[in-house]
């Protein structure tokens, strides 16, 4: 009777696989969505969308771009559902286009109908876009890439040359709901004479809204420095002063390091000062030679200088749009409890007195030398 008993678990087991699942979406009926942008449209969502499908000869793969407007993202996936001839899914999404004046209104409520569907990939990209993100979407094919792997790889590889922050549909959803954190995305904007796209620097968030101040390249460079986010590259480069002429110089930046102390403050509450340790490797100087340790010392000076001046602009731009993205509310949090517990973070950070100082070292010359 036992054996009997375990042959039938047995058959239930095996039957209970076959089955399949319930909620299963076959592969043949599914289109998959490359990439989306958002815009407004007085109190409409308008969603530009890029649909991969195959060319039935060739067997390659094309984009079709779809234009709705709704009241929400989700309304207007519904819309599109109702236009294709199959069910759009976006596990394949890799990017996602935000226009600056929408995002000024909060990313968050656009964001909602991603956290809530089960196939949406975590590693998709944010990007806020000058003007009207639809343009960008309508080339749907750069040189031999699609449109969404186009974009897709233009982040990267800014992101590998520490360009912009690496964010991503997960981690944006823990900076925005963490009070000692801030929000910066990478902000591109169309270049309509080669039809691309040009990476134009950082859009910095007030909680979940584009604060309307942004970072150039080299200001989102510093940004990333102060923060201890540097990715593989970083190059810089910029005019000095040497003896009252004017040279060019420009350099891989090998190593930083940025520390964070903390301080009660009577007048300010808090006090922050950032050092940065910075070692750079020459790869390019007008003057042609850098032989001397006296012209070393002073490119070096002058270097330090430069990155001083936009370390310190780059905070007030931080401050001056309440973005936290050095974390420093989490550091009071932590080693201050009880005067952060005093605090109104989001009221009063952009009022505390932080102060970076920069150093450098240059490591290398160049081959010549």
């Amino acid at each position: 009777m036992k054996h009997k008993l375990i042959k039938i678990f047995n058959v239930c087991l095996v039957l209970s696989f076959l089955t399949g699942c319930w909620d299963q979406k076959m592969l043949k009926d599914t289109m998959f969505l490359s990439t989306v942008a958002y815009e407004k449209k007085k109190d409409k969502v308008i969603s530009t969308i890029a649909i991969r499908s195959y060319t039935s000869k060739e067997g390659t793969l094309v984009n079709k771009t779809y234009h709705v407007e709704g009241d929400s993202p989700r309304d207007d996936r519904t819309k599109i559902n109702q236009q294709v001839s199959g069910i759009v899914m976006s596990a394949k999404k890799r990017i996602i286009l935000f226009e600056d004046r929408l995002a000024k209104e909060g990313i968050l409520e656009l964001s909602d109908v991603l956290y809530r569907t089960p196939e949406s990939p975590l590693t998709a990209k944010y990007v806020i876009v000058e003007g009207k993100p639809s343009t960008i979407v309508e080339l749907q094919q750069v040189g031999e890439e699609l449109i969404g792997e186009y974009l897709d790889g233009v982040v990267h590889t800014a992101e590998a040359n520490s360009l912009v922050p690496i964010e991503t549909l997960q981690s944006l959803c823990t900076v925005l709901f963490d009070e000692g954190k801030g929000l910066a995305l990478p902000y591109m904007k169309l270049n309509t004479e080669n039809k691309t796209v040009d990476v134009i620097g950082t859009a910095l968030f007030n909680e979940d809204k584009f604060a309307g101040i942004t970072l150039n390249p080299e200001e989102s460079k510093m940004l990333l420095l102060l923060g201890n986010q540097k990715d593989k590259y970083m190059i810089m480069s910029h005019k000095i002063n040497i003896h009252d002429k004017k040279y060019v110089v420009s350099y891989d930046v090998s190593d930083a390091k940025a520390k964070m102390n903390v301080k009660p403050d009577a007048i300010h509450r808090v006090k922050v000062t950032i050092p940065l340790r910075v070692k750079v490797s020459i790869n390019e100087f007008t003057k042609n030679e850098m032989s001397s340790s006296a012209l070393t010392k002073n490119v070096q000076e002058e270097i330090e200088k430069v990155l001083q001046k936009k370390a310190e602009k780059v905070v007030g731009k931080l401050q001056k749009a309440n973005c936290d993205f050095l974390e420093i509310g989490r550091e009071v949090a932590a080693y201050h409890p009880s005067i952060w517990k005093r605090l109104k973070w989001r009221q009063d950070y952009k009022n505390i007195l932080i102060n970076p100082e920069v150093q450098v070292e240059i490591i290398h010359r160049g081959v010549i030398n």
